[in-house]
């Protein structure tokens, strides 16, 4: 936990620690080409896919002593089998070459999208060479970086979660260190895209040793199984609809309100929005740090450990993010006081307002820790309901908003996830564990039934 937290605090600090100084060595222009360089490279992320959200458990299952993995659901589960280092060796050669394809069909995206759209950008920076070179290297870096990207799945996989928090850190410190050295010596913004590729070289470097030092090499090289791959989309696809229904959740509201509201809502919003975002991360980390071994127990027939665990951990998430909530609530007037101080006419939204919020974000918390549990049967029953609820989020802000203002805003998303999400994934993920309500809240509250 220790380790999560100075890994989570620098992947979310390492920019907010560099902000001083790229807004004072790069020029305007410079500056908002590494921004659409950045929203242009989360797209080629995108290529992922569902991917990184199935591979982790197949290597948990895989560790845990299974034979094999199916499509959909889980073996007869082997209590106390070793595990199996030939089944995690092919499955890494057919990875790896999975996300090689993905890697060079994301860079060819967005050399030819990409290039186009910033022609004109280029055109009128007075020194168009610079530019292309520029995003022929950060096309580079994100696509050695997303094909690399799953020794972190792998190392995940393994339940080395505290080798991969620290990793976070060292990857954190490293883009930091490294842009700060070459801002300063007026690299521009050529330090941004080195920086990019140096966090990504270390992090899946290191990741690459972890997992060897757990799982020998094949004494031969592996070939790359298609059919692994076969069985890996079933999965895949589901969790893709699933993360474009969580687009829909987070962002259309920021859309909606700033076409609806102002630019002034829009920005008191965003920041709420981030601070609750970043909340829900720590506190989450109680159960992050142990969803490998609970999908292990769960392979392995341990269904009661597995259920006890959780529970406990889930208690923990609940406890950790309504004390930080109401701390932000308390003390949301000395932020206010701090951000005016700063220089920013950006404001939290009003008590009220942040209340609901954060009513909202306990419910969403709550919710989405049972549909972790449910993944960890290798299945994902709950694709279409989160594209429903996504859909409702929009379709409710369009509806509300003009009616009732920011409160019909806030109030969108929650009436949407309890109407399509909450009742649906709690009752799913609470079925593939074997505690009563009863006994699942003595485990919560004592650690045992």
């Amino acid at each position: 936990m220790l380790a999560g937290i100075f890994g989570t605090g620098i992947r979310v600090g390492a920019n907010l620690l560099l902000l001083p100084l790229v807004v004072l060595k790069l020029p305007s222009s410079e500056l908002a080409l590494w921004w659409v360089f950045v929203a242009l490279g989360s797209f080629g992320n995108l290529a992922d896919f569902g991917f990184g959200n199935t591979i982790p458990r197949i290597y948990n299952y895989l560790f845990a002593g299974a034979e094999d993995f199916e499509a959909e659901g889980l073996r007869e589960a082997k209590e106390g089998a070793k595990p199996n280092f030939a089944g995690m060796n092919r499955l890494n050669a057919a990875v790896r070459s999975l996300y090689l394809k993905i890697s060079l069909a994301a860079a060819a995206l967005l050399a030819a999208g990409g290039t186009i759209y910033l022609m004109k950008s280029a055109a009128e920076s007075g020194h168009p060479q610079k530019i292309w070179f520029l995003w022929g290297a950060f096309i580079v870096a994100i696509t050695y970086n997303l094909a690399t990207c799953h020794w972190t799945q792998a190392v995940q996989g393994l339940n080395r979660m505290r080798d991969m928090q620290v990793v976070y850190i060292w990857g954190g410190l490293s883009y930091a260190a490294s842009a700060a050295l070459l801002l300063l010596c007026h690299a521009g913004l050529a330090s941004m895209v080195v920086a990019t590729f140096v966090k990504g070289f270390v992090m899946h470097g290191r990741c690459w040793q972890i997992f060897r030092q757990v799982v020998p090499a094949p004494a031969e090289r592996v070939a790359p199984d298609r059919h692994i791959v076969k069985k890996l989309w079933p999965n895949s696809y589901k969790f893709g609809i699933i993360a474009l229904g969580g687009f829909c959740m987070s962002n259309a509201s920021v859309l909606i309100c700033n076409q609806l509201l102002g630019k002034d809502i829009t920005a008191s919003y965003g920041l709420t929005a981030q601070i609750g975002n970043y909340l829900m991360g720590f506190a989450s980390l109680w159960l992050g740090v142990k969803w490998p071994e609970i999908a292990m127990l769960r392979t392995q027939g341990r269904l009661v450990e597995m259920a006890v665990l959780f529970a406990r951990r889930l208690a923990l998430v609940m406890l950790s993010f309504v004390a930080m909530g109401l701390m932000v609530l308390l003390s949301d007037n000395s932020l206010n006081a701090l951000l005016a101080w700063k220089g920013s006419h950006t404001r939290l939204l009003a008590t009220p307002y942040l209340a609901f919020y954060f009513v909202f974000l306990t419910e969403g918390i709550f919710n989405i820790q049972f549909g972790m549990l449910a993944f960890t049967e290798n299945v994902v029953p709950f694709f279409k309901v989160a594209l429903y609820t996504g859909l409702g989020v929009i379709a409710g802000s369009l509806l509300l908003t003009p009616l009732f203002g920011l409160w019909g805003l806030l109030a969108a998303p929650l009436i949407a996830d309890l109407a399509c999400n909450f009742w649906f994934t709690v009752r799913r993920g609470f079925q593939g564990q074997p505690l009563s309500p009863r006994q699942l809240a003595l485990a919560a509250i004592g650690g045992r039934i």
